[in-house]
């Protein structure tokens, strides 16, 4: 077997007991009764594994409990032997995997063997969590049990991880002394040496790009990349996977790549990060043999994985079956050292994959049955966050446990949980990392057990209202049609006022009980970013939630609950070194710009009235085809098509992707008085009445509504909005609030040209 990355994939498992068994006493009354006996010439993990068990056995029993080299020094009447360097045990039947450990109480010993890499060091963990009960539920906070007489009860256990890759992906979860003792070996964390090291990727994802580069290649060879309507692609392009050179320049390159990285396990041959997929002559014939576009893909990367195994033979070649090469192949089948990734983007993760209602879920069912089939080696990239909204209430925490159960089922080895990864304290992002950790080693773990022991160390005396809240937003996503993928805003059929509301008071409540405790408190406020950004954005696009308004005078007035909201919300964001709101262009420095000119009063100019002589209800439309990364100069392109639309949305379009609008008109505001204009849009929009920019929802990005407010005279006024659609969902929509207007979808009526 060739390490953990070729191992197998048992599960936990526990031998009969069978040796000469009986507890071996540590400490008793503050007095070591026993000695830690580990080699000199121990690999550095199995000598950290020594250092950490002295040092929580100590802090448990309250001595200092010794550590020898030699067992013939060993003064106490029992023993700790970490690596069985007495030989107390006999060698395993087969070969400790390198995760792999054996705990065996034999005579007045406790023997920890296993894989030297990192087994014995999870022994080490595994006899502290498992049978000491000590947790280490974040960077800051965990428990170690303290005991007059530390005993170590009678043991005969031997463990195999059920993944061999086990990753969540979080960055409150990155420190590398976490990461080991909770048993995680992901590329992320920082492990060194001391930990066994990781599972080390070159390479980690959409790597085309790096590993054939347009601005080296194309203008000699546009050929090596993706033919998309007749048109070799430069820009956000992928590879033509059967060209010979392409094929070539990549097996070199893979080869180079793993020569100066040999503590690299995986090498990553992976689509760029959007569609264009090649449509030559070679390549469609492939994807039409195969009924997937997966097999030009994976046509290259099992041809890079024949040409290095024999030179690297403990080393993998990872792809991804990922949007549109998830489908797996009809014929073609993985190299024994191709790892595919399987990608669940376009899920619903308010339900297991497999109880869920939804097109999107079913289909992802039918793919992991297709792969299971294919015998691939399949690792799963997994989503357990909104990425454009890191702090909205993201109720998946209830899902993590069958989805896990649900990909091991389906001949999963390896699981990548992609959480918040950009910032420290997204929506209980500790909480989420713990919990996955907890259920990638041990997938029958009890979730609410786990939950409630980390609430309570974490949040003391406040734990039961958070409790609260949690089962509150998560039974707001158990109907059937209560979806929600990894775009999801505060505009989310989960989060409606009364939700917020009583999330308002559970907060408010746990902040009482914990009044008295700096520490736990601080933590509760923290943890309160996730409803106040809720509160926050949604009150931006409702008018009367916001402003009072005073339409006859053009004044708005923010409310005050509103402004001390958000006070609070970035002193807390900013103390605690929160730094991101969303994946992409998402800095909490830029957001917070949006409201530093917000004045608690203001007096807004009303625009005048134009007059517009025969009106006509919709407006003018201009449709355009093209490659758009954000809003194009229109002046510059020439429409594929034009006309009137009734109202503002995508039916002038022909095609979901690469395609830009242009809206022109006038809007009719049928009174004096301050119109909020709603604009919600994937990927970026923009709103204008006359020369003034009203609305700036620009960029690329997933669904998101911004808003803004202008004081309009009666009558007609000049419109404009822009919108592009780069790949991906799409989305458009504006809604208008005003005097005697309520928040609504803007009606034709209001439209004119």
């Amino acid at each position: 077997m060739r390490g953990v990355l070729m191992g197998l994939v048992l599960g936990v498992l526990c031998a009969p007991v069978s040796l000469a068994q009986q507890p071996v006493l540590v400490a008793e009354n503050g007095v070591a009764q026993a000695t830690i006996v580990v080699a000199a010439d121990a690999p550095p993990s199995v000598a950290y594994a020594a250092e950490e068990l002295q040092r929580f056995l100590g802090e448990m029993g309250g001595v200092e409990i010794p550590k020898v080299n030699d067992a013939a020094a060993v003064a106490t009447p029992n023993l700790i032997d970490v690596g069985n360097v007495t030989g107390r045990l006999a060698a395993p039947e087969t070969a400790f995997g390198i995760e792999d450990y054996h705990l065996a109480t034999v005579g007045n010993a406790l023997v920890i063997d296993g894989g030297k890499q990192r087994g014995v060091l999870y022994g080490a963990y595994g006899l502290l969590e498992d049978h000491l009960g000590c947790r280490w539920y974040t960077t800051e906070v965990s428990r170690i049990p303290k005991s007059t007489r530390l005993e170590i009860p009678a043991l005969d256990e031997r463990v195999k991880p059920v993944l061999e890759y086990r990753e969540p992906f979080v960055m409150d979860c990155y420190d590398g002394d976490w990461s080991a003792r909770n048993r995680m070996n992901g590329t992320r964390a920082t492990l060194e040496a001391r930990h066994g090291d990781k599972v080390r990727y070159v390479g980690f994802v959409h790597t085309f790009n790096e590993l054939v580069p347009p601005e080296k290649y194309f203008v000699e060879h546009p050929e090596y990349f993706a033919l998309v309507d007749g048109k070799r692609l430069g820009e956000r392009t992928q590879l033509c996977c059967t060209n010979p050179d392409v094929i070539n320049i990549i097996t070199e390159g893979i080869r180079q790549r793993m020569r100066d990285n040999p503590a690299a396990m995986v090498f990553s041959i992976s689509q760029n990060d959007w569609f264009n997929y090649c449509t030559c002559d070679k390549c469609a014939a492939l994807a039409a043999q195969e009924e997937s576009q997966i097999a030009p893909v994976l046509a290259l990367v099992n041809h890079v994985a024949r040409e290095v195994r024999d030179e690297f033979p403990d080393k993998a070649i990872d792809t991804l079956a990922y949007q549109w090469t998830r489908q797996p192949p009809k014929h073609m089948r993985p190299e024994p050292n191709v790892i595919v990734r399987f990608c669940s983007i376009e899920c619903c993760f308010a339900h297991p994959f497999d109880q869920c209602e939804g097109k999107a879920n079913k289909q992802f069912v039918k793919d992991a049955q297709g792969w299971k089939a294919v015998g691939a080696r399949l690792w799963v990239w997994d989503y357990v966050t909104s990425f454009s909204h890191y702090l909205v209430p993201f109720p998946n925490l209830q899902v993590r446990k069958p989805n896990i159960q649900f990909f091991i089922d389906h001949g999963v080895t390896g699981i990548f949980e992609q959480d918040v990864y950009q910032t420290p304290h997204g929506e209980f992002s500790e909480l989420s990392g713990y919990l996955n950790a907890k259920l990638l080693w041990n997938p029958k773990g009890d979730t609410d057990a786990i939950i409630n022991e980390f609430l309570d160390a974490v949040y003391g005396p406040g734990a039961p209202y958070l409790r609260q809240y949690l089962d509150a937003i998560h039974e707001k996503v158990k109907g059937r049609n209560a979806h929600m993928g990894i775009w999801v805003g505060p505009e989310a059929k989960h989060l409606d006022d009364a939700v917020l509301a009583e999330a308002d008071r559970l907060f408010d409540a746990a902040e009482a009980a914990a009044a008295n405790e700096p520490a736990f408190l601080e933590r509760i406020k923290i943890a309160r970013l996730s409803p106040d950004y809720a509160i926050i954005e949604r009150a931006r696009n409702k008018q009367g939630t916001l402003y009072e308004v005073d339409h006859a005078n053009f004044t708005v007035r923010v409310q005050p609950a509103f402004e001390a909201r958000v006070k609070r919300f970035f002193e807390v964001a900013e103390r605690c070194g929160f730094s991101d709101i969303r994946e992409h262009m998402g800095a909490l420095a830029d957001y917070k710009v949006g409201f530093e000119n917000m004045e608690p009063a203001k007096v807004l100019t009303p625009r005048d009235a134009v007059a517009v002589a025969q009106p006509k209800r919709g407006l003018h439309y201009a449709y355009y085809e093209g490659q758009f990364d954000a809003l194009p100069d229109f002046d510059s392109l020439s429409p594929v098509r034009e006309g009137v639309a009734g109202n503002i949305g995508l039916r002038p379009g022909i095609k979901a992707d690469g395609i830009a609008l242009k809206f022109t008109g006038y809007f009719h505001a049928p009174k004096d008085g301050v119109y909020t204009f709603a604009l919600s849009s994937n990927d970026g929009s923009q709103l204008f009445l006359g020369d003034e920019l009203v609305v700036d929802n620009g960029g690329l990005h997933k669904l998101e509504t911004k808003s803004g407010a202008v004081a309009l005279r009666a009558g007609y006024h000049p419109l404009k909005l822009t919108y592009f659609e780069s790949g991906g969902e799409e989305g458009l929509e504006v809604n208008i609030e005003g005097p005697d207007m309520g928040r609504r979808k803007i009606s034709a009526r209001l439209l004119a040209h």
